[in-house]
């Protein structure tokens, strides 16, 4: 009989192991689902949005409203380099070119872009002729094969502090 009585407390205890172990697990399943359920709740919650908007509808209005702020981020860019680049500086000096004309007659006019690059125009009036001249500018200075006059430095300088 005692061999009897160990194998049946043998396997007592190896069926209530068993069984413990199963309680266990069936509570922690249980726990499992409860979370599970409560994730739900809220992702339901959260993707139903405050206002009736869900969090997917809000990203694509997003998505949808930076692909517009590029569109005009790009537009913004091109006027940017066009202003850059458009004549906006602009002097003229009047003055005589020879002692005996008088009444400033003969002139000149600088006209620059934001990059101090544009043109010098100028006119030499004398008592029979009168002469033009256009020089272009760039970076602030005559090009290699050209002199500026002291008027048309003067203009020059006045355009590029404006």
């Amino acid at each position: 009989m005692r061999g009897l009585n160990a194998a049946f407390t043998t396997d007592f205890l190896i069926a209530f192991v068993v069984i413990v172990i199963i309680l266990i697990m069936f509570g922690m399943i249980m726990n499992l689902y409860s979370e599970l359920s409560t994730m739900k709740k809220r992702y339901r919650k959260m993707m139903s949005g405050a206002e009736g908007t869900s969090i997917e509808n809000m990203i694509v209005e997003v998505s949808n409203t930076l692909g517009e702020y590029k569109k005009i981020q790009n537009k913004l860019d091109t006027l940017e380099e066009l202003i850059d680049s458009s004549l906006a500086r602009v002097a003229v000096i009047h003055f005589d070119a020879f002692e005996q004309t008088g009444q400033g007659l003969s002139w000149c006019v600088a006209i620059l872009d934001r990059n101090n690059n544009g043109v010098v125009f100028s006119s030499i009036c004398g008592q029979e002729t009168e002469r033009s001249y256009s020089k272009p500018i760039e970076d602030g200075r005559a090009a290699a094969n050209y002199k500026l006059t002291k008027e048309e430095e003067q203009a020059l300088r006045q355009a590029m502090k404006r």
